[in-house]
């Protein structure tokens, strides 16, 4: 069976969608995890893909019982036109979710399969250019992917083997989110890789993972997630988010709340960040007040000194499995050696460059860091990135 790459869609309309291409790699990756529950012939076995698309995973998939759905019209006509039109169904995956809707009898051993949309409808396009989610109350997510998670549990799949944003798992508040999903389901198997094989997805990459949960009544909790020893694909590599320290309860990374401290007495501000990804992506020091700054004092300083380094000297060659995360950190190194990245702030931040020097020399008595030295930054430099291949090592 061709597979269609979704060419019939804008960039606006494929990022409202959520719809990206899955490469051949990934749909194999997928279906070699389902196969064995599939084979089973002891059950009666239905392999669903609700966000079909163009037909990726159908491909692998229609040699058994299977049904695909989905909202784009043009992909649901062009696999009415290759599959059997009795399987395919033309919705929205999200709305009145139920097995019947799919004639999916009760007691089939369903399996859910696919790349759902992962689809934050307050980011990228503004001014709702990005869409809206329409589902079901009981599935809304501001994120799609989300509500596609929590629609299989109403589905009450008994597989599902499915590609996400790792940051559904790894980020508290996300995997809080989850909701139904996360207390039903527990992670069985899980393969990361960047999201640059996925074309068009910019160009600050992050992690995504194919996972694969069998329904469980003890469902999982955080400290299960933390603790999960993933595979990345491609390397001998494992990765688990208990051996990594980030900065979260350490740096503030958003602006004060109502009674906080909302103007900096240095007229120093950094801008705010969600994770290690934002952080890069954003500006650094700002020599004004902006409604996304965070107020830098002279106590502080050095902790966000250590953040303007992070985003210009650490390198990583897998720096996109931790740009979900919040900024990797050691607290003991920094707070011992807190006047390297206060030197390297001052000589080479464009904004403590022009800033008043009154303001500078303030710091550097502070912290009794010298500024009439010539200081060898290539030199500096070195000492931050050795520290900094200490996080990941």
């Amino acid at each position: 069976m061709e597979i269609n790459r979704s060419k019939h869609l804008s960039k606006e309309e494929q990022v409202k969608l959520g719809s990206y291409y899955t490469p051949k790699k990934l749909v194999d990756m997928a279906f070699k995890f389902i196969q064995p529950y599939a084979v089973d012939r002891k059950k009666n076995v239905v392999i669903f893909d609700s966000a079909a698309g163009c037909g990726a995973f159908v491909a692998r998939i229609k040699k058994y019982d299977y049904r695909a759905a989905d909202c784009d019209t043009g992909a649901g006509e062009y696999l009415k036109k290759r599959l059997d039109g009795k399987k395919i169904f033309l919705s929205n995956s999200l709305l009145r979710v139920s097995r019947k809707k799919y004639v999916i009898p009760a007691k089939s051993f369903l399996i859910m399969v696919g790349n759902p949309p992962y689809n934050d409808t307050t980011s990228e396009f503004r001014n709702g250019r990005k869409g809206r989610n329409l589902c079901d109350q009981a599935l809304f997510d501001r994120d799609l992917g989300v509500s596609f998670l929590k629609s299989y549990d109403k589905l009450k799949a008994n597989l599902v083997c499915v590609l996400h944003p790792l940051s559904y798992l790894i980020k508290k508040t996300n995997f809080k989110r989850l909701k139904s999903f996360k207390d039903n389901y527990r992670l069985k198997r899980g393969v990361i890789f960047p999201s640059s094989w996925f074309l068009g997805t910019g160009s600050i990459k992050f992690p995504i993972v194919i996972g694969l949960y069998e329904r469980d009544k003890k469902g999982m909790d955080f400290d299960y997630i933390k603790n999960f020893s993933f595979s990345i694909l491609d390397s001998r590599k494992k990765f688990k988010l208990a051996r990594y320290k980030t900065t979260d309860g350490y740096i503030d990374k958003y602006p004060p709340r109502k009674n906080g401290q909302k103007i900096s007495p240095l007229g120093l501000y950094y801008y705010t960040f969600r994770d290690f990804n934002s952080l890069r992506k954003n500006t650094s020091f700002l020599d004004k007040r902006h409604p996304n700054g965070i107020v830098v004092t002279v106590n502080n300083f050095y902790k966000y000194a250590y953040l303007s380094a992070l985003k210009k000297l650490f390198k990583a060659r897998d720096i996109w499995l931790y740009g979900n995360l919040s900024p990797l950190i050691n607290k003991k190194l920094l707070e011992k050696n807190k006047k390297i990245f206060i030197e390297h702030a001052v000589r080479t931040s464009p904004t403590l460059k022009k800033t008043n020097r009154r303001i500078v020399r303030k710091i550097a008595r502070h912290y009794k860091v010298g500024l009439n030295k010539r200081t060898n930054i290539a030199g500096l430099e070195t000492a931050i990135k050795k520290y900094f291949r200490a996080l990941v090592s």
